[in-house]
């Protein structure tokens, strides 16, 4: 009845919004369309006219609405399904491409503030995603290749996140907030300008105690946080220093496998930490515009956790008389760094063509590679007596999933001093034909040391036929390198090995865009596309493939996504969007036997989403935000017989924000209004219905502006 009622009153709020009285109120309105990007381009230009399906996300807006952090943001987004692994790593879906077996790799790039977060090791950025609305100033988001501008993992969808203090914003505020699960955050962006110089800084500080009662399990997850995070901005002329630090501390949530039994007295946890520093210089020699960018980044993991409990263990010890009681658990060290430089030159216009182009190399070398496990410790341990005992030959615990350990016992994750250095260039041609034509010639050559050249094209047309209506055609293809687990993890019980002969992850997309505004209040625009991949990169576990990471056969992905916004220049903002993804996925064969193809599992086809603000007056706002998730699609996996999918959804988000003064505002979010059982997939299909997710809410923060 509830939901009944919320439905009503949002239908006659859409349907007051459209009325004729309300366009007679409309004045100057050409700020509204005034989104520019450089994401597609690296020119600043109107997300409508860039050659790419672009979003720009307003991060005032959002916060309005009740979105809380950068996941969430992205979540809001057509063709983008955000979801949780049973260890609380965030993972970032685009238009159904994702690789279930191996969720740990993302398959997008990201920036902050136009530096990239590097990660050889692992491939994830996911430790980012519980960024604060609060310091953002906007987020670029370009949905589908970007290699021949950004390279290497620029494959699904690149994301800059531009903060306050990146967009040279001067603005003085703190803020500070409380929610559920004893959450508390605190933050400020600073700044000040002494003599020539601007400069800039933010931070922030947020932490819960959150735990969830998990249907048909013992015991509660651990999702305890502490996340902080700290940057800097200095700015000279055409000379600027960035530098930001980040550490996430956090639970086991549901552990390695999503099994909650009791496992060992000792708590686990993630650290994720994270340090770059990027000094940039900027000048005009003549009409030539170059800049120059060196940077660095440090990267450190730490992570224990849970994978079977103390009974599942200690009755496979039995059989050769060890008394083994830790159950099976893990930690993982490890560290990386990456030295980077960049050049890039814009030419000086020629005829009707803007020429960007650049070249740059960099290295990334790991420094520390950790790894311990229980089990394989106490086979160590005890390996005399396992060798002569009579059940050694049936004991060989997990041999057939996890031979290389078996052939090489170690207590290094990846090979012994790894390092890999990629050199690359890249040019680009934006082409006026006349006013109303512009075409997007790239290309870019990116040379891995390990494995050598990979090629990423790139061609599009916009069409301009009026001031109300662009089309748009486009093509790009893009690349994931293999992670440095995919390629060289020694491989370890429990973990997959990784292969020398792995080939980069490669996409090629086809688009077709429209776009429609009849005025400056309505835009309408739809996307269909259609993208090929080869040498997927994935792992699988039935029961007679090799074991370990390696390419597999094509896979193709194919959908339509359609946005639509209204805004005028006080009162009303409603933004709706709503996609269906077909996804093709095949399951390696047993000997002998045929492949089996079907939808992609864990994904949802159809999304709908849509996030409404109104303004009764200058002082306050209602945010409301709505998300639909069609049910995912099941497994056919031959050893998976119970229900593994998600349930369809509806999550209903309330916002109420209130100016108590000028400077001070004062703003309380109700999350999963209506208390809805929200599920999603649990790790290779070993909880019934998927893994559950919180129920109702709430968030209150202040803010305050100097």
């Amino acid at each position: 009845m509830k939901k009944n009622i919320l439905l009503i009153i949002t239908l006659c709020s859409f349907l007051n919004i459209v009325s004729a009285s309300e366009l007679d109120e409309i004045d100057d309105f050409k700020s509204l369309l005034d989104d520019v990007s450089a994401i597609a381009t690296k020119k600043s230009l109107n997300v409508d006219y860039l050659p790419s399906v672009v979003t720009v996300i307003d991060a005032q807006t959002y916060i309005d609405g009740g979105i809380v952090n950068i996941g969430e943001a992205l979540g809001m987004l057509p063709g983008i399904q955000v979801q949780l692994s049973p260890m609380g790593y965030t993972m970032t879906t685009v238009r159904g491409l994702k690789n279930p077996n191996a969720y740990l790799s993302d398959k997008i790039k990201i920036f902050i503030d136009g530096v990239a977060i590097n990660n050889e090791v692992s491939g994830t950025s996911s430790f980012y995603m519980d960024f604060p609305m609060q310091l953002v100033d906007k987020i670029e988001v370009l949905r589908g290749p970007g290699s021949t501008v950004y390279g290497a993992g620029a494959f699904y969808a690149t994301v800059n996140v531009i903060t306050k203090l990146g967009n040279l914003k001067k603005e003085n505020q703190i803020f500070l907030g409380s929610g559920s699960y004893k959450y508390m955050t605190s933050g400020a962006n600073v700044y000040t300008d002494v003599g020539d110089w601007s400069l800039f800084t933010d931070g922030y500080y947020q932490q819960n105690d959150k735990s969830l009662d998990v249907k048909n399990n013992i015991q509660a997850t651990d999702e305890k946080m502490q996340d902080v995070s700290i940057g800097f901005k200095a700015v000279n002329g055409g000379f600027e220093f960035l530098t930001r630090f980040k550490q996430n501390v956090s639970g086991n949530f549901y552990s390695f496998e999503g099994e909650l039994n009791p496992i060992p007295s000792s708590p686990k946890e993630h650290k994720n930490r994270y340090f770059f520093a990027q000094a940039s210089y900027k000048t005009d020699l003549k009409e030539y515009e170059l800049e120059t960018k060196v940077n660095y980044s440090h990267r450190e993991l730490d992570v224990g956790a849970n994978i079977y409990s103390v009974a599942d263990i200690a009755g496979k010890f039995l059989a050769v008389d060890i008394d083994m009681q830790e159950g099976f658990v893990y930690n993982e060290k490890s560290q990386e760094d990456n030295y980077e430089v960049e050049t890039t030159i814009t030419l000086p216009k020629i005829d009707s063509h803007d020429i960007f182009m650049g070249i740059g190399a960099r290295y990334a070398v790991v420094t520390q590679d950790e790894f311990y496990s229980s089990v394989e410790n106490t086979i160590g341990e005890n390996k005399s007596a396992i060798l002569a005992h009579a059940n050694y030959d049936s004991f060989r615990y997990r041999e057939n999933k996890e031979s290389a350990y078996w052939t090489n016992p170690t207590t290094k994750l990846l090979q012994d001093d790894l390092s890999r250095s990629i050199t690359y260039g890249f040019i680009q041609d934006l082409i006026s034909l006349d006013e109303d034509i512009d075409i997007i010639l790239g290309l870019r050559l990116d040379n891995y040391s390990d494995f050598g050249a990979q090629l990423s094209k790139r061609a599009g047309i916009v069409y301009r036929a009026d001031d109300k209506l662009v089309l748009k055609l486009l093509y790009g293809s893009a690349f994931r390198a293999p992670t440095l687990i995919e390629a060289y993890a020694n491989g370890h019980i429990n973990f997959r090995a990784g292969s020398q002969d792995i080939e980069p992850e490669e996409t090629n997309t086809y688009e077709a865009a429209v776009v429609y505004s009849p005025n400056l209040n309505n835009k309408f625009s739809l996307n269909v596309f259609y993208s090929q991949l080869s040498n997927v990169i994935d792992l699988e576990e039935i029961q007679y493939t090799n074991p370990g990471y390696q390419n597999y056969d094509d896979r193709v992905s194919k959908g339509i996504e359609f946005e639509y916004s209204y805004r005028t220049k006080l009162a009303h903002n409603l933004y709706f969007n709503a996609s269906y993804i077909e996804t093709q996925y095949t399951i390696p064969p047993e000997p002998g036997e045929l492949n089996i193809d079907q939808s992609m599992p864990d994904i949802s086809k159809l999304m709908l989403k849509a996030m409404y603000i109104y303004r009764p007056t200058t002082k306050l706002s209602f945010g409301t935000t709505w998300h639909y998730y069609s049910q995912t699609t099941q497994t056919k996996l031959q050893w998976v017989s119970s229900d593994a999918t998600a349930a369809a959804v509806h999550i209903f988000d309330e916002t109420l924000s209130y100016k108590i003064s000028k400077n001070s505002e004062l703003r309380a979010t109700v999350k999963n209004l209506f208390n809805t059982e929200v599920f999603q997939p649990s790790y290779y299909y070993t909880v019934d219905g998927g893994i559950q997710r919180e129920g109702r809410n709430w968030l209150l923060s202040y803010i305050y502006k100097l």
